[in-house]
Parts: C-alpha cells; sequence; structure tokens
C-alpha cells in the first residue's frame, strides 16, 4: 500500500510538472470569470438571460464537462502513458520493485485527482464570479451544486479510463491523443444518428447531474444509469490493464 501511495504521488507531480497542465488549469479559470461577466454584462440588454447562484454554475459545468474536461483529460492520460513510452521514461518506473498493476492504479489515481481538481477550479471559480457580480446569490443553492459537481466525476473518471485503454495502442502522446478527441466526437456523432444509442453510452452522461436534479428520471432509472457507466468502466479497466501488462517497453 505505502509503494501505491509514494507512486501516486510521483505520478501526481510529473503530471502538474508539465508546464502545459497548469496552463490549462489558468486558462479554465480565466474563461469561467469571463463567461460570468460576459453573461451578466449582457443580460440587462436580454431579458431571456438570467444568471444567478445555480443557473451560472451549472450552465459551466455542462460546457467544461463536455467540452474542455474531455480533452484535458485526453491530454494527462495521453502524456503519463503513451508519452512515457515514447520517451523511455516509462521503463525506469517499471524496473523499480513495485508490479505493473500497482503502477497502472497509480497513474489512473493521477489522473482522477487532476480531474477533481479541475472541477474544483471551476467550482470556485463559478462561485466567486457570481459572487463578485452580485448575481443573487444564496446560500440554499449551494448544496444542489456540490452534488452536482460531485456526481459529474463519475462518468469524467470513466472517460479518462477509456482514454486509458486507447493510449495502450500508441506509442506518442500525440497519437494516443488525437485517437481519443476523435473517438469521443465520432461517438458522440453516432449517438446523435443512431437510435437509442444516447441512453445506452457513457459519454451521454457527462452532464449527469442534470438528470439528477430536475427529476427527470427515476431514482431506479439514476442507480440503473450508475451501474451502466461503471461495467462501461471496469471493461475498458481490465482490457486496458491487461495490454498494459503485455507490452514491452
Amino acid at each position: 500500500m505505502n509503494s501505491v501511495k509514494a507512486n501516486i504521488i510521483n505520478e501526481v507531480q510529473k503530471l502538474f510538472l508539465k508546464k502545459k497542465i497548469i496552463v490549462f488549469l489558468l486558462i479554465t479559470a480565466i474563461i469561467c470569470f469571463l463567461s460570468a461577466f460576459f453573461v451578466s454584462s449582457i443580460q440587462a440588454k436580454l431579458v431571456f438571460i438570467a444568471l444567478n447562484s445555480l443557473s451560472f454554475p451549472m450552465m459551466t459545468l455542462s460546457i467544461f464537462a463536455n467540452i474542455f474536461l474531455p480533452l484535458f483529460i485526453f491530454m494527462a492520460v495521453s502524456e503519463l502513458f503513451s508519452g512515457e513510452v515514447s520517451d523511455k521514461s516509462l521503463k525506469l518506473v517499471l524496473i523499480r520493485p513495485i508490479s505493473r498493476f500497482k503502477v497502472f492504479i497509480s497513474k489512473n489515481v493521477a489522473v482522477v485527482i487532476y480531474i477533481i481538481i479541475n472541477l474544483l477550479v471551476v467550482f470556485i471559480v463559478s462561485m466567486v464570479s457570481i459572487m463578485f457580480l452580485h448575481q443573487g446569490f444564496t446560500i440554499q443553492s449551494i448544496p444542489q451544486i456540490v452534488f452536482a459537481y460531485f456526481i459529474d466525476i463519475i462518468p469524467a473518471v470513466v472517460l479518462a479510463i477509456f482514454a486509458t485503454f486507447i493510449a495502450q495502442f500508441f506509442k506518442s502522446s500525440s497519437g494516443a491523443l488525437i485517437t481519443c478527441i476523435l473517438s469521443y466526437i465520432g461517438i458522440k456523432i453516432l449517438s446523435m444518428f443512431i437510435k437509442g444509442m444516447n441512453n445506452s453510452i457513457f459519454t451521454s452522461y457527462l452532464n449527469w447531474y442534470s438528470i439528477w436534479l430536475t427529476g427527470s428520471s427515476s431514482f431506479l432509472r439514476n442507480i440503473n444509469i450508475l451501474f451502466m457507466v461503471l461495467s462501461y468502466g471496469i471493461i475498458f479497466f481490465t482490457v486496458g490493464y491487461y495490454i498494459f501488462d503485455k507490452k514491452e517497453v
């Protein structure tokens, strides 16, 4: 257990030592604040736009979870897996007295931590933006917002495991990144045209909070969705680890 903990810390440090990872976190914070400022400046002129302590953080989460977060996840996964194969640093990790399974777990946990940090940044900046712009901030809306950001961690983690699976087929971070992006876009497009696919594919639930908070689905239905999404994660994790374990570096 100590070796896993140490390796997780090592993987997180490697991830955040990359300048572009920090840059994208800063860009995320800036975009969130500028979005709040922009909507606030035009809502007085456009009566159909309403910005408040609940709608803006939710709107920001929806956009971020479907567009920016997948890109950041793909970048992080590509760097920790395919990137280390191309620069030969994965060999140095594997000669340590730690099993490949623990290395695989550590890298995935590092990506999960990165996802949580990204969502935390979006949450904090969204809330600060609302308070700074005095847009009807109410304490009562905080539990709903926290729940929304928390529940969206699950499909984001499954997406990261999916990216990990794809990354095992590449020896360069650029190849893995491009394939992950194209696969994600392809799945999104297919789910629009193939009947029933939108309800049975994990990428459709990146804004899962909307189903929970609007009450558009029963509790039992939400639990079924949870198990379905987790099933995708288990399959991608199992196959991804199998390929990782057999890979020659």
